[in-house]
């Protein structure tokens, strides 16, 4: 199972669900997101792209 989040791994719902959602579901969850940053932003547009393409196709990828 996989969590795609737009948000940096500390931010977001994924703090929470990280926690709780493998409990529920009694298997592993794999996260997909920005690293953990105390900005939620990336600083520039072009690091936003190039940053969004890479979670994209994290979570798309086959495995």
């Amino acid at each position: 199972m996989l969590w795609a989040q737009d948000e940096p791994a500390n931010q977001g719902p994924w703090p929470f669900m990280g926690l709780h959602l493998p409990e529920a579901l009694d298997r592993r969850v794999r996260l997909v997101s920005r690293p953990a940053s105390a900005s939620t932003a990336a600083g520039s547009m072009k690091r936003h792209a190039a940053e969004q393409d890479v979670l994209l196709k994290q979570a798309f990828a086959r495995k």
